[in-house]
């Protein structure tokens, strides 16, 4: 027996590992994009020798403002040393801000006259973002043990999908919406399957958790049909365009957004509800209607956090523009109606919608399947 729960356990676990290493060295989907309109920039990492200013040009004012002395790393322009613009749109650094041996991302775009133009756009942070990588799967292992490693596996799938086909499968023109319910089913059966394994559980989990992203779905198109959200938020993808003359599906974009944002929080309440369900009829069997009742009330309290913890990671996203728009001398109501605003209300509601729905729906789903076993073993 502890044979074979260990194996409806390990295989998922293996599959998923081998479907993250396809997927992530299969070829990349052609897209359909056409340019920004913006200027193609080359970038590089490079290394900063002497961040002090050079002399003024006496035949220039301007000459020598705000630029340090950097070396390229990689690259075809290799070893290349470069006087370079201090010009970071995240920051207001300065050339006094850096030291020799400092590691920065050098951009080279053409200036006006056709020469190329060298600029310090960013410091070099993916060492730091590694390491934090690093740090997260060593907590994760230690304190979740196997079960911990499972989740690392399930989260690295669901990367990889992101990157690999949700991101190119927009920019190929395919219809945000579709491929995101289909992209968040995946993820869910995946997710679930490989954490809990082969079992009623999950199956009663992955069941109420598609029935809330359908919910989700359906209610976030109509409110994003009836507030007439544009979309424009997303910055410089209004202006993208595809290379059969379409724009890009702004809207659609939006919905996907909503729909992924809920399904992690699904996962965690229908997979709670089965697993109650499942240990109230292993210690007290019952028919499955009882069995409902008792772990509804539970249900009610798990939603109660969770759907605090959705409106928190929302407003934490968008804390920035919130703390802005409040700065804005208008009527209160009148700012909650502006789209930044009603685009977060909008979010957490239909989100927290389909969370409450998904919890009697798993619930009910995993009541039949233990009530009825035990009222018929």
């Amino acid at each position: 027996m502890t044979a074979r729960i260990d194996l409806t356990r390990l295989v998922p676990l293996l599959l998923a590992v081998a479907a993250i290493v396809a997927i992530w060295f299969m070829p990349d989907l052609p897209t359909q994009t056409a340019e920004l309109g913006m200027t193609p920039v080359e970038a590089y990492r490079a290394e900063v020798l002497d961040p002090a200013p050079p002399p003024p040009d006496p035949d220039d004012p301007l000459g020598g403002y705000g630029e340090i002395v950097v070396r390229v790393l990689e690259g075809p322009r290799v070893d290349e040393v470069v006087r370079a613009f201090v010009t970071m749109p995240s920051t207001d650094a300065t050339p006094a801000d850096f030291r020799p041996g400092d590691e920065v991302i050098l951009t080279f775009t053409d200036d006006f006259d056709g020469t190329a133009f060298a600029a310090v756009s960013e410091r070099w942070r993916l060492p730091l973002l590694a390491g934090l990588v690093m740090l997260f799967a060593l907590v994760m292992v230690v304190v979740g043990g196997w079960h911990g490693t499972r989740a690392l596996v399930a989260l690295g799938l669901t990367v990889v999908l992101v990157v690999k086909i949700l991101v190119p499968g927009i920019l190929a023109g395919a219809a945000p919406v579709p491929l995101a319910v289909g992209l968040a089913s995946v993820i869910t059966v995946a997710t679930i399957t490989i954490t809990e394994g082969v079992t009623r559980v999950s199956l009663a989990a992955v069941l109420g958790t598609v029935g809330g992203l359908l919910i989700t779905a359906l209610l976030a198109g109509l409110m994003a049909g009836a507030g007439a959200f544009s979309g424009l938020l997303a910055g410089d993808l209004a202006y993208l365009t595809l290379t059969s003359g379409e724009t890009l599906d702004l809207s659609g974009v939006l919905l996907a957004a909503i729909i992924l944002g809920a399904v992690g929080v699904l996962d965690d309440v229908t997979v709670a509800q089965a697993a109650t369900v499942e240990q109230l009829a292993a210690t007290s069997p019952a028919r499955a209607g009882i069995l409902w009742e008792r772990a509804f009330r539970v249900g009610r309290a798990h939603i109660a956090a969770t759907t605090n913890t959705l409106f928190m990671a929302y407003v934490g996203a968008s804390l920035p523009a919130i703390v802005f728009l409040a700065l804005v001398a208008e009527p209160v109501l009148l700012t909650l109606n502006r789209e930044v605003l009603a685009l977060e209300i909008v979010r957490t509601l239909v989100g927290s919608i389909g969370i409450i729905l998904a919890m009697p729906l798993s619930t009910l789903i995993a009541a039949l399947m233990f009530g009825t076993q035990r009222r018929t073993g």
